[in-house]
């Protein structure tokens, strides 16, 4: 059995892993919503609450893990402690107290471990793949199945909303803006060709296919079409009570971040003239660990 840590800008995960024939299942799982990236002071610094915080949750699912045989754990951040200027004591104080060494893993990686997991579950041939992250997303174009470009963008769900959200719930302006800000860094990277089909994976877009389903379950809730996206975003704009109450009653821990990262795929979609997102259940957890285990 083999255990992952992945230390995010929004969630600290722990999954373990069997692997048979070359396929993954999962023994169990555990989150916790962390919310790190709203611990990083005016200096760019992960503080030291923000420290302490991620190392109690790190001792506690090592803890978890004292009366199981793992063959081995692979301990790695992604943009939590890429996009901060004091990683290196970060990864210092967690090798000292919990024991763990921690993999840093740059944007590319992350995207390329990324489309790696996403294939155990989808297997378009040509398109788009998106990870929405709390501090990053996560794009790979690929055709014939193999990486044409890959990118990590410095948006997403928490650290837009802590920047341009004033209360829970973003107003139309303040959607604009989000809109803008995604759209100029897309149009950096000068990936212009459109892309029809997205994979989707992570935890904004699995979220939105849950509320989806909720909202509108007469609608086909296998995936996520451009116009499901535009008829939440628009619930949002013109019916912001309901449209927290929704979130509530189906995804109450992303009150704060879920409608920021929709955005970000709404943007994302509008941009590339994709139709669907078809959603992969993994992601940059299980392609790390295929990736390393050959």
């Amino acid at each position: 059995m083999y255990g992952v840590i992945d230390i995010g800008s929004n969630t600290i995960r722990l999954k373990t892993y069997e692997i048979k024939n070359n396929n993954l299942y999962t023994v169990f799982d555990k989150k916790n919503f962390a919310c790190l990236a709203n611990y990083v002071d005016k200096f760019g610094n992960l503080t030291e609450l923000g420290i302490e915080k991620c190392i109690a949750v790190l001792f506690e699912y090592k803890q978890s893990l004292e009366n199981v045989i793992i063959e081995k754990m692979f301990i790695f951040a992604t943009a939590s402690l890429r996009n901060v200027n004091n990683t290196s004591e970060v990864v210092k104080r967690i090798k000292d107290e919990v024991g763990y060494e921690v993999k840093i893993l740059s944007g590319t990686e992350e995207a390329e471990y990324d489309f790696i997991g996403s294939k155990l579950k989808y297997h378009l041939s040509d398109g788009l793949m998106i990870d929405i992250g709390g501090g990053s997303s996560e794009l790979v174009f690929f055709k014939n199945k193999e990486i044409i470009y890959k990118t990590s963008l410095p948006v997403g769900s928490l650290n837009l909303y802590s920047k341009y959200v004033d209360d829970i719930i973003p107003t139309t302006k303040e959607l604009h803006k989000i809109k803008n800000v995604v759209k100029k860094y897309l149009e950096e990277i000068n990936q212009n060709e459109k892309w029809e089909n997205i994979c989707g994976v992570g935890g904004t877009i699995r979220a939105a296919l849950k509320l989806k389903k909720s909202l509108y379950p007469n609608l086909d809730n296998t995936y996520l079409s451009y116009d499901d996206i535009d008829l939440m975003i628009s619930k949002c704009k013109e019916e912001p009570k309901e449209w927290q109450i929704a979130i509530l009653k189906v995804i109450p821990e992303r009150i704060f971040t879920f409608t920021c990262g929709l955005m970000v795929l709404r943007t994302i979609m509008k941009y590339y003239d994709s139709k669907q997102v078809y959603i992969s259940n993994y992601g940059v957890r299980e392609g790390y660990l295929l990736a390393n285990t050959k």
